[in-house]
């Protein structure tokens, strides 16, 4: 194990603790990129899936 796995984990640490392999290939920022991606998609989503077109 690396020395970072004695340390707390960070609050603001989107990556997984469970996967180390994934903690050390991808970033921080990258995740968190990915994430608010994700959330983006899903809000764009809803705008489509809460339109009333069509509903009346």
């Amino acid at each position: 194990m690396s020395a970072d796995a004695d340390k707390p984990p960070q609050d603001d640490d989107p990556r997984s603790l469970s996967d180390h392999r994934i903690r050390e290939k991808h970033s921080r920022e990258e995740v968190r990129r990915w994430r608010e991606q994700a959330a983006e998609h899903h809000r764009r989503w809803f705008d489509v899936m809460n339109n009333p077109y069509g509903q009346d």
